[in-house]
């Protein structure tokens, strides 16, 4: 009744509502109920609790402009996209499933309701029957010595150098960093002095330093509010193409009370990225190499996407991003190009790069056409436009092109490169504004995208001693 009337409180938006006692006390049913399909449900519904009250604070963080609002959002959609993992293909967990979709979509505050109102709409199993233990010889202990099971919820989020934490956040090796943790604890067990946060890795012990948080029992009543700072170091760098470094927050009480648990929830997974644009650099322009750091941290979002394409997309990627740097550091492609001379010359300069050399292929057949250059399998469809300027915006007209040679080809990947040499008036921008990934739907508007890298190379540029005349 309590979960029911929280929820509906969020959906009729009366203004300050919070989850945590009902989320607390789903939490408590499913682990009186054990491990059967009825405690898994409710367990499964204490974490879409834990994600709804983040988006509660987010909408209230948003409507008084709070600072830093979005890691309310972001600890939201994380919370979701963790329990999304653990999610089998039962199809009695298809309405958590649509919960979890609901939440990985939100984008304004007017979509917060709508999820209160489908969680209110799962079914739940009545729990009428707990889960038995096996039998055991029991020895009668004196009535003051029994104790309940005392369930604390610690929901976590961080800031990496006053910042949000990302997902996955880089981290510049080989320096220290400030590490900043809030702890919100439902509940603080009677006999429990210290609550203590440390970090759990699959990572080589040597690789990393995470602090070891620690905080004292604190004055008031709950639910708590908790603050502290830390530092953390990666001590290597990854390769570009390398999977994040994953680590976990554990929480626990001390002394350790045998009938006190406490759980973590919110932001308790944290993935790294210790890739080093300046020490191992790929294109050789640091503002490409961020922005092809977004799209590979993009790409592994979408399912399907297997990691020997997505590193072939990635590395002619590059090597078309750092012609794209060259283009506006040397101006190389002067003057107003066909495109069959800007075919031409893209072969040449691909070929020169020892990463692509020999594995360039030129003018294969795919979908019924001809394409005009392929790396392994990823197809590339060069354009070249005189009459405008291009945005990336405009370069949509071309996607569909490349998106039949890329499905036809067997792949989830191609890129579309376009050379603007139209006349230029003005200074042309940053080369990591013209570099970005499509996602392309099917036809049906369900199933796996096509996605597609586009980079715009700036060609005819105007001499820079023209544009301070007038």
């Amino acid at each position: 009744m309590q979960t029911i009337e929280a929820l509906a409180a969020i959906v009729q938006r009366k203004g300050n509502v919070s989850l945590d006692s009902a989320t607390a006390a789903i939490r408590q049913s499913a682990a009186a109920l054990g491990q059967n399909a009825a405690g898994r449900q409710y367990g499964i519904f204490a974490r879409l609790l834990d994600s709804c009250n983040y988006l509660v604070q987010w909408t209230s963080a948003v409507r008084k402009a709070e600072r830093e609002a979005e890691r309310f959002l972001r600890a939201a959609q994380q919370t979701a996209k963790d329990l999304l993992k653990d999610l089998t293909p039962d199809p009695e967990l298809e309405p958590f499933r649509r919960a979890v979709s609901q939440i990985e979509a939100v984008a304004t505050v007017d979509q917060v309701e709508p999820i209160a109102e489908t969680l209110l709409r799962i079914p739940l199993p009545l729990p009428l029957f707990a889960e038995e233990p096996p039998w055991r010889p029991t020895v009668d202990v004196p009535s003051e010595k029994k104790d309940t099971l005392e369930i604390s919820v610690a929901f976590v989020s961080f800031n990496l150098s006053a910042a949000p934490f990302g997902n996955p956040q880089t981290i510049e090796p080989g320096l220290l960093h400030d590490l900043e943790i809030e702890v919100r604890v439902s509940d603080w067990p009677k006999n429990a002095k210290m609550l203590i946060l440390d970090v759990i890795s699959v990572e080589p012990a040597s690789s990393y330093e995470f602090p070891r948080f620690s905080f004292s029992r604190p004055a008031g009543s709950p639910p708590f509010k908790l603050l502290g700072k830390g530092r953390v170091k990666l001590n290597n760098a990854q390769t570009f193409l390398s999977r994040p470094l994953e680590f976990a927050y554990r929480a626990q009480f001390e002394p350790e009370e045998s009938m006190a648990f406490v759980t973590v929830e919110g932001q308790r997974h944290l993935n790294v990225q210790s890739f080093d644009p300046v020490r191992t650099p790929q294109s050789g322009y640091i503002q490409v190499d961020s922005k092809l750091s977004e799209i590979r941290d993009l790409s592994r979002r979408f399912p399907g996407v297997r990691d020997k394409e997505l590193n072939d997309f990635l590395q002619i990627l590059t090597a078309i991003g750092s012609v794209a740097g060259q283009a506006l550091q040397d101006a190389i492609f002067s003057g107003c190009w066909s495109e069959l001379k800007f075919q031409a010359e893209m072969q040449k300069l691909l070929r020169q790069n020892p990463r692509i050399g020999a594995e360039l292929e030129v003018h294969p057949h795919a979908g019924g056409g001809i394409t005009d250059l392929s790396f392994r399998g990823i197809r590339i469809e060069l354009k070249a436009e005189a009459n405008q300027t291009i945005s990336l915006e405009d370069t949509k007209r071309f996607l569909g092109q490349t998106s039949q040679y890329t499905a036809a080809s067997d792949r989830r990947f191609g890129v579309l490169c376009v050379l603007d040499c139209s006349p230029k008036t003005a200074a042309p921008g940053s080369v990591a504004n013209d570099i970005d990934l499509t996602q392309l739907s099917p036809p049906t508007g369900e199933g796996l995208p096509v996605l597609v890298g586009v980079v715009i190379i700036r060609g005819n540029l105007a001499r820079p001693s023209d544009l301070s005349k007038g």
